[in-house]
């Protein structure tokens, strides 16, 4: 064999076993030797299943890479960090420094250290858990927790234990569902409690004022002369007043009244710890601040007043029927007036 046939082979050779370029084109002159084409055949099996499994790995790193939720490897025992996702480091980079370090411990992660616990034993009883609302921790700096929904699995690498954990964010849905409840109980265009809701409401405060024998009143007022009002600018300028007078009532209630829209140009007040004394005096804070506001485009108005104070009723309609008429004969004195009943 001459020194550049010799070359030739060992650089086809040196292709295969070194560069791992097992799709190499032999040299020609050695295509037909048998002797040539056994060696190729058993050099090129050898190498076969070592570039099977890097391009296996390297399949399986890109999958884990693309998968939209964040997922993490952790050690079992100590729980450290082993490997986690693009999902992961985008979902926690607030808090890179310290959760994204492959050292970290990941107890660091979760704000419910019992239900990491609990996790643990659920994994060493079945080897995975589906499915478990956690809390999450996700900004440093507010240390607010995400809600998320964890799933794991343990597996085995050369005899270690290690938990693949794919973390769910439901922050979204959690805020949508709130977002829903909201809408559900508040009157569209006051933003106060609507009739449904002010009515259960009520029911608590009569069983609650039952059980601990505490005063409980009931106020009811309605904008004098609305209806004028709409017949004179439109109903859009009467659904201003309405929302001007709900913020009235909102800026000068406490946190533990409960106010609602009830009828129309009605509006219901819950006044749980309050006898008809109390309650009378907030009526005539409200009854003075709505005849000084001057509202949008309608100037001055009023508003008539009904209170009544629990007396043990069996129904929420008797309370609500003893306050309306306190209001309507409010109404019937003049407008602009309080009448307890």
């Amino acid at each position: 064999m001459s020194d550049k046939a010799e070359k030739e082979l060992l650089d086809y050779f040196k292709a295969l076993v070194v560069d791992d370029k097992l799709d190499q084109t032999p040299p020609e002159k050695f295509s037909q030797n048998p002797d040539f084409l056994e060696l190729d055949k058993t050099i090129k099996s050898l190498r076969n299943p070592d570039r099977k499994l890097k391009e296996g790995r390297a399949q399986l790193e890109s999958l884990f890479q693309l998968i939209p939720d964040p997922v993490i490897i952790t050690t079992f025992e100590e729980g450290r960090l082993v490997a986690y996702n693009n999902a992961f480091a985008s979902f926690f980079q607030k808090r890179e420094e310290k959760i994204l370090d492959k050292g970290a411990s990941i107890s660091d992660l979760y704000f419910e250290i019992d239900k990491r616990d609990l996790l643990i034993e659920e994994l060493n009883t079945k080897g995975f858990c589906e499915n478990m609302e956690m809390e999450i921790i996700g900004d440093a700096k507010k240390d607010e927790p995400f809600p998320c929904l964890v799933s794991c699995r343990v597996f085995n690498v050369e005899e270690e234990h290690y938990i693949l954990c794919v973390i769910r964010d439901t922050s979204e849905i959690r805020r949508l569902k709130e977002e829903i409840s909201r809408i559900s109980i508040t009157d569209k265009l006051t933003q106060l409690y609507n009739r449904q809701k002010i009515d259960e409401i009520l029911e608590i405060e009569m069983d609650r004022s039952e059980r601990t024998k505490r005063p409980f009143a009931v106020m009811l007022f309605n904008i004098d002369l609305l209806k004028m009002v709409n017949e004179t600018y439109g109903n859009q300028i009467g659904d201003v007043v309405l929302m001007e007078c709900a913020n009235i009532i909102k800026e000068n209630v406490r946190s533990t009244d409960s106010v609602g829209r009830w009828n129309g140009e009605e509006f219901l007040i819950l006044l749980p710890e309050t006898d008809k004394n109390g309650a009378k005096l907030l009526a005539e804070k409200l009854r003075a601040l709505i005849e000084d506001y001057s509202f949008t485009k309608v100037g001055k108005l009023t508003a008539s007043f009904g209170i009544s104070a629990y007396k043990k009723d069996f129904l929420p309609a008797s309370i609500v029927a003893r306050v309306d008429a306190a209001m309507r004969k409010a109404k019937e004195k003049g407008r602009n007036q309080i009448e307890i009943c």
